[in-house]
């Protein structure tokens, strides 16, 4: 049984690594905004999330209270709405493998507010693998020095703030995915995000020339890069534990390093591979040394 929770963990990263790769596309070869792909992704996957959790749920459901309503819309607008659209910034400037090895230090900052917020406690340990993490960054977008910078400042800042509004997302909405689901809860935020960006981008205006192919890149990013890896990380928690179905997500900057050099010939030099195996590996140790108590409910939903 616990196999079969990882391999669902291990499909979640690898779906999410190929939506990103396939955002990249889009964003090359049809000039697709970020904006607009953010609205369609998550309006779409709000509608078919929550959907399919009125199907599944049967009998009353919990009503939510004014407090708990204003936190699900700080959740979806600042969360939810967040970390997709910086995300997706990331990889327009960056590409998908930058872009998603920047997001991965999430849990750092999700360390450091659990330790601003006296939720857990510093150790020597954790602190090495926190400095050990920005110095992979450092060789990732550097290459080992200032002068040879290999990132555009706006690539770097969204990747950054896509890893913070990762955080926000991961552990503002604590309570409330305990109260009413998770599948709700990440459903309903998806479509307030998706409805939000609507006046600025709506998706029956998708401003690029469409044709069978990126018609084809867009509703998979919709099903396979967006509601059924969320679905797998959310299964898999039936067979393994959360931290370890969230270390296992690993699979997607590998993944999404693996196709980059594939498909759009990226170059990362020895330095920069380097930084990609000191980020994972720092992240992975961390997730595992945290404190497995402080967070029960904490799922990434990306």
């Amino acid at each position: 049984m616990k196999i079969r929770g990882v391999l669902l963990a291990c499909s979640a990263g690898a779906l999410w690594a190929l939506s990103g790769i396939m955002c990249q596309i889009l964003f090359e070869e049809y000039l697709v905004s970020p904006e607009w792909l953010a609205s369609v992704r998550l309006l779409t996957a709000g509608v078919l999330l929550t959907g399919l959790n009125l199907f599944q749920r049967k009998g009353p459901r919990r009503k939510f209270s004014p407090s708990d309503f204003f936190s699900l819309l700080l959740f979806s607008l600042i969360g939810m709405l967040g970390v997709q659209y910086t995300y997706f910034k990331a990889i327009q400037y960056s590409g998908a493998a930058i872009a998603t090895i920047l997001q991965f230090t999430g849990p750092i900052f999700i360390f450091i507010f659990l330790v601003m917020n006296k939720e857990k406690k510093i150790n020597f340990v954790e602190v090495l693998l926190m400095a050990a993490t920005f110095l992979g960054v450092f060789l990732i977008v550097a290459e080992g020095s200032i002068q040879t910078l290999n990132i555009s400042p706006m690539g770097f800042a969204m990747g950054i703030a896509s890893a913070i509004t990762l955080a926000f997302y991961t552990l503002q909405p604590r309570k409330l995915l305990i109260k009413y689901g998770e599948m709700r809860i990440a459903g309903l935020g998806m479509l307030i995000a998706g409805l939000a960006f609507q006046p600025l981008r709506p998706i029956w205006r998708p401003e690029f020339q469409m044709d069978g192919y990126s018609l084809g890149l867009v509703i998979s990013i919709i099903i396979f890069g967006t509601a059924l890896p969320f679905l797998f990380q959310l299964s898999s928690l039936r067979f393994i534990e959360a931290s370890l179905a969230s270390v296992l997500t690993v699979v997607e900057p590998i993944l999404a390093t693996i196709l980059s050099v594939v498909l759009f010939h990226s170059l990362f030099v020895k330095v920069q591979l380097l930084g990609f195996v000191v980020v994972i590996g720092s992240v992975i140790l961390l997730t595992r040394l945290s404190d497995k108590k402080v967070l029960p409910e904490d799922e990434l939903i990306k």
